[in-house]
């Protein structure tokens, strides 16, 4: 499916904060349509820029900040995938304080056994995410399918 990447969480090692989800589902946003290697090597600068993907930075950009990245060069200037993200940055503070937390609302999806129908919901909510940057974004975070076997085979 996808070649595990350094930035990315290993299987079951989950991102420590908030944040580090919020980091990784704009990482997926940009991704859309880009080579790994493109958005790679602009990261740092996209960090930096969106004041290290910290929700509620992000949020509260407006008009003014995206006409500022747009004028970027260490970013990836992309006004809709910009605006996405400062949109995607509210939603998600939404859903951490209404279920004290990300990680929390990914397991009421039940991630962690249909990334597929979770991947829909996380379409659904956040703009600028379709099946494969979904998948991209659960893949990066640490999420796989466990099948009902291991799951007996790592209890036994």
């Amino acid at each position: 499916m996808f070649q595990r990447q350094p930035w990315m969480q290993r299987a079951g090692e989950f991102p420590a904060s908030d944040t580090e989800y919020h980091e990784l589902l704009a990482r997926a946003v940009f991704s859309g349509g880009l080579g790994p290697k493109v958005v790679e090597s602009r990261w740092p600068g996209m960090k930096e820029a969106f004041g290290g993907f910290d929700p509620a930075t992000v949020g509260a950009m407006g008009a003014d900040d995206v006409a500022r990245l747009l004028a970027d060069a260490g970013v990836i200037r992309n006004r809709r995938k910009i605006e996405a993200v400062v949109e995607n940055a509210r939603v998600f503070q939404t859903i951490v304080g209404e279920h004290g937390g990300f990680h929390s609302w990914l397991l009421q999806l039940e991630a962690g056994t249909d990334l597929e129908s979770a991947g829909v919901v996380l379409a659904e909510r956040f703009r600028h995410l379709g099946p494969a940057s979904s998948a991209l974004f659960f893949f990066s975070a640490g999420w796989r399918i466990v099948e009902e076997a291991q799951l007996v085979e790592s209890t036994a």
